[in-house]
């Protein structure tokens, strides 16, 4: 009897076992491919107590451990934010950022790039779940895993005596006469060490700032000038605190550093030089002009003032033209041309002006000699030029939605309805992408500018965490923001006006996003429509009907029209005021 007692004890505590060892088995969704979950059950502490994820336990895919980012985060008192568009999660702490795009196999903390074990993934669908290690470590937690146990220990760290730090309080930069210099300034002296990283594409060079904590929010300047091309600042270790600061170059440049007598100013310089312009031509050509800018700079920004001028920036530049002057006028009469004049804008830009005797189409491209601008007399039988812009597409799928479907495969298939309705209407389109191809997110502003385009058009689908948020928004450029004149608004209320007498979805108005590239980048009215969510089920049903895109294109279509009507009759005013090119 004993042994039938102990026989079954022992089938219990087996049976138990088993139970507690697999408690999660199930069928689980991992990067949209569902596959079949059977490991043991893993488990946390804190501080020695039991922490809790909730409905989303840690797990172990291709032998590493992965946890669930929000559950972690905001169980330590973290903030996290999602940006469904880019497929980002941000974690904010008091003293780090943490950026991790699913997908990719690494993360910025404070704006530094680290590489992870394995890529953040979406489990479910719905759910971020990154390398256990980094997280904690990241959140400021010593981790221990613990095998035989299947347990992930992590225990708080304890700081260091933080009072020789300096805090780094100031990060700018100042380029004069061909000099580029970029300053750090701390509230106590600075002291460094400094190395260099190489690849195929770029040089990096970094200094280190010992016993330094970053306190600056502008992390990053885009420099983009012969060669040197960014600089940035972030917090690269705690313990013992360390401040990088890296710049990254085309090629090996000399460098100088300076600092001030008392150590707190620290300076690094760059004689980069100044491109030039050395002539301006100009020659007719069919029913229209070109003008050739002769110059070794290979930035230049083109735009339209009215119906009557056409502006070209060459960045970067000073005027050397064969008479020695800082302004000047090109005597030429052309088919369209009326008169051309140059001046030195400031210190770092070359203008040139075209007058034209009409609203006249233009496109700019870049040649060995410098900028080659060609001046048309618009076909009578096309209307307007509109440059579509389908978001994403390539390795880039944009956010991926319920059923697996993926955003920027909508936003083509919308982009070319949206086509098709203005070619048929007589209108002169561009189009970012006509297939799934890789088209750069600064490309796709640049030919609309550098085309003339008269508006802009971008088409995206929305996405968020819940399924619940759901609905389509207009997004523009705010009025007025940083002295931009385009009445961007009206032509975003136009379109979401036309468009929304089409479809029946949640209408979530407008919304001002000064910090979209296709927004903040183009010259002409642009606009960046979220058609619907692809996480909502409601909404990705419709986003992937074939009538529902129809829809969509046509009231985007309508408002384009009635935008160009109204401008016509004068119901709305000119999108550029004079306070851009009053001076010229």
């Amino acid at each position: 009897m004993k042994k039938v007692i102990a026989f079954f004890a022992l089938l219990l505590l087996l049976s138990t076992f088993y139970i507690t060892a697999y408690a999660y088995k199930a069928t689980i969704v991992v990067d949209n491919k569902p596959i079949s979950y059977n490991v043991p059950d893993v488990s946390i502490t804190v501080d020695g107590g039991k922490f809790d994820t909730g409905n989303n336990p840690p797990l172990i895919i291709d032998n590493s451990t992965i946890v669930p980012l929000r559950a972690i985060s905001e169980g330590l008192g973290q903030k996290v934010d999602w940006d469904g568009k880019t497929q980002t999660v941000i974690v904010t702490s008091k003293d780090k950022v943490i950026k991790l795009v699913i997908g990719k196999n690494y993360a910025t903390v404070n704006g530094n790039n680290v590489s992870l074990d394995v890529p953040a993934r979406l489990i479910n669908n719905n759910t971020t779940y990154v390398p256990m290690r980094f997280l904690f470590e990241n959140l400021g937690y010593d981790v221990k895993w613990i095998a035989d146990k299947y347990l992930i220990q992590a225990t708080k760290k304890v700081d260091p005596p933080s009072a020789n730090n300096v805090n780094i309080v100031s990060f700018t930069s100042n380029y004069t006469n061909g000099t580029y210099t970029i300053t750090v300034k701390g509230d106590g002296p600075l002291t460094y060490t400094r190395g260099s990283v190489n690849d195929d594409s770029s040089i990096r060079i970094y200094f280190d700032f010992n016993n330094a904590i970053n306190t600056v929010t502008n992390k990053q300047i885009n420099i983009d000038k012969n060669g040197l091309n960014q600089a940035y600042i972030g917090q690269n270790k705690l313990q013992p605190a360390v401040t990088r600061l890296v710049v990254n170059m085309d090629y090996s440049m000399p460098y100088t550093i300076t600092q001030s007598q008392d150590k707190k100013e620290f300076d690094i310089s760059f004689k980069i030089g100044q491109n030039k312009v050395t002539n301006i031509l100009a020659a007719k050509v069919n029913n229209g002009d070109q003008i050739t800018i002769n110059t070794d700079s290979d930035h230049f920004s083109p735009s339209r003032y009215g119906d009557n001028k056409i502006i070209i920036d060459v960045a970067g530049a000073s005027l050397t033209m064969s008479d020695g002057k800082l302004a000047g006028n090109i005597s030429y009469i052309g088919n369209v041309v009326t008169g051309i004049r140059y001046s030195q804008l400031d210190t770092n830009t070359v203008r040139i002006v075209a007058e034209t005797s009409l609203k006249a189409d233009f496109s700019v491209q870049p040649t060995p000699q410098g900028v080659l601008l060609t001046i048309t007399k618009p076909d009578p039988n096309k209307k307007q030029l509109v440059y579509i812009d389908p978001g994403h597409g390539g390795s880039d799928p944009g956010a991926i939605g319920v059923g697996g479907i993926h955003e920027a495969d909508i936003n083509l298939a919308i982009g070319l309805k949206l086509k098709t309705l203005l070619d048929n209407g007589g209108y002169r389109t561009m189009i970012s992408r006509t297939t799934d191809t890789d088209v750069g997110l600064y490309d796709r502003p640049s030919q609309a500018n550098n085309a003339g385009a008269d508006v802009f058009v971008s088409i995206h689908s929305d996405s968020f965490e819940s399924p619940s948020a759901n609905g389509t928004t207009v997004l523009y450029y705010p009025n007025g923001y940083n002295g931009d004149t385009r009445d961007e608004k009206t032509f975003a209320q136009i379109i979401h006006d036309d468009l929304m007498k089409q479809i029946n979805t949640t209408d979530r108005g407008l919304s001002e996003r000064p910090n979209l590239v296709v927004l903040n980048q183009t010259k002409m009215p642009a606009v960046l429509v979220e058609t619907g969510f692809v996480t909502s089920p409601t909404d990705a049903q419709l986003l992937t009907d074939e009538n529902f895109q129809w829809k969509v294109a046509q009231g985007i279509y309508n408002g384009i029209v009635d935008y160009f009507d109204k401008l016509s009759n004068g119901s709305i005013s000119t999108t550029v005021s004079n306070s851009v090119y009053g001076s010229n």
